[in-house]
């Protein structure tokens, strides 16, 4: 691509964080390959948690007073809102896809310690190591959670990822998560990212 089309089109605003044009087309590359894995990744945090969270709670349990911080309410809110707006039907499952990644992995964060407990945990994550095996709590899968977050909102915001020391194993780390709900999602992200 000649440079008149680089600058007009790309900007070299954008460009100031590559050596050149060619680290550039790299790190589209290694974020259309996090793509699959992500999406997966993330549809499958919903339905489990959805799943758990209907059993434990109720069908509606999002729209229940005593579970969700008033930050996570506030998200609902606005999912049905953009519903509305958009002249959606408003349902369940409406809602729950609405909800942004980053609303899933903050269900994991302290204010909801004594919600979900090890015993939801595994719940969510079937195939969840044992203790023996390697330490998981909900702090640790919030922190492993938040990390994918932060690469994906760099991937679908169109920034740098690539050579950055924090992603150099993102892929395993999706891998890992993806893992926890049952090899065979994750043996699928990878059947299905490689074809």
């Amino acid at each position: 691509m000649n440079s008149s089309l680089i600058n007009k089109f790309i900007s070299d605003n954008r460009l100031s964080s590559y050596k050149n044009i060619s680290e550039y087309e790299q790190n589209l590359i290694f974020s259309k390959k996090s793509y699959i894995p992500l999406s997966i990744l993330e549809v499958a945090l919903r339905n489990s948690i959805d799943t758990l969270l209907s059993e434990k709670i109720a069908s509606d349990w999002y729209d229940k007073d005593d579970f969700l911080t008033k930050d996570s309410k506030g998200k609902i809110l606005q999912a049905i809102e953009l519903l509305k707006m958009r002249k959606e039907k408003i349902s369940k499952h409406k809602i729950i896809a609405e909800l942004s990644f980053g609303f899933w992995v903050n269900l994991f964060k302290k204010p909801y310690d004594k919600k979900l407990r090890i015993n939801d945990l595994k719940i969510i994550f079937p195939n969840l190591p044992l203790r023996k095996t390697k330490l998981t709590n909900r702090e640790i899968i919030y922190k492993e959670l938040n990390h994918i977050r932060n690469f994906r909102n760099r991937v679908f915001h169109h920034e740098r990822v690539l050579n950055r020391d924090n992603y150099n194993f993102i892929f395993n780390e999706i891998d890992e998560i993806l893992s926890y709900f049952d090899e065979e999602v994750c043996a699928f992200s990878k059947r299905v990212n490689n074809d």
